[in-house]
């Protein structure tokens, strides 16, 4: 004898509800499943920023501590040196002193301390440039670029495009990221040209700095390695910037924003 019509539309409703049952428990265990693989991904990526930031930190207090020995060592070597010569000079005037040897002495002394006028003004100049407290960035740089053309070594091609004012707080960084780009094409690049471009876009300040040396190891610019590129990248932190190397058929071309 056949089932009747009530047992047909009960079973039906039954596996009706099985399926519907089914297909609720995969929606849920799908949906804790991505979301556990969501946290850990964001767990991941937040261990990710966190060691970059550590590596940033490293880096900039690295970079301090060469920078106070590099400077401790000029202020060693050269006015210390020169310091100590001039107080021999100094022990050897006495009342007694013939005139002519009094001079001779006066006159290597003064020798001596217009050296160490010139030393001092140079360690002042690599801690904040004259230029840059001054006049302000762009003369600065153009200053940058004309000294190292005066060398006749390699040519600076440096453009200004930039319709925005830049903050006196920011200029000392920017300034000293350039620097780093040039002190790396100087060291490693065998490059004869260096093109640096300012220019705006919306608020953002953005540096096209180019040379046509040898460029860079595709390994070394995907793991940021070297102190020179770590500085950049820490600097850039404290402007909020960041840096993109851009392909190019021969040499090495960053675009930085910030």
């Amino acid at each position: 004898m056949g089932e009747s019509e009530e047992a047909i539309t009960l079973k039906i409703i039954i596996i009706g509800m099985g399926v519907i049952f089914l297909l609720s428990l995969s929606v849920i265990i799908f949906f804790i499943v991505y979301q556990r693989r969501l946290l850990a991904q964001q767990k991941e990526r937040q261990k990710l920023e966190f060691d970059y930031q550590k590596e940033l930190l490293k880096t900039s207090i690295l970079s301090q501590e060469e920078e106070r020995s590099r400077i401790a060592k000029e202020l060693h070597d050269d006015v210390g040196a020169m310091l100590t010569t001039s107080k021999l000079y100094f022990g050897q005037i006495t009342p007694a002193l013939p005139l002519d040897e009094f001079n001779e002495i006066t006159l290597k002394m003064n020798g001596f301390l217009n050296e160490m006028i010139r030393s001092v003004r140079h360690i002042s100049q690599d801690l904040r440039p004259v230029v840059l407290e001054k006049l302000g960035l762009i003369e600065a740089l153009q200053s940058l670029g004309q000294t190292i053309n005066d060398s006749g070594k390699i040519k600076v091609f440096f453009k200004n495009n930039t319709t925005n004012s830049i903050r006196k707080s920011r200029e000392l960084n920017i300034y000293r990221i350039i620097q780093e780009l040039i002190t790396n094409t100087l060291k490693h690049a065998n490059a004869s040209i260096i093109k640096i471009e300012l220019k705006n876009e919306n608020d953002a300040l953005v540096i096209l700095y180019q040379d046509n040396g040898k460029g860079l190891d595709k390994q070394e610019v995907l793991h940021k390695k070297g102190l020179g590129l770590k500085n950049i990248e820490s600097r850039l932190s404290v402007l909020s910037g960041n840096i993109n190397f851009l392909t190019t058929a021969k040499g090495f071309k960053v675009e930085i924003v910030c």
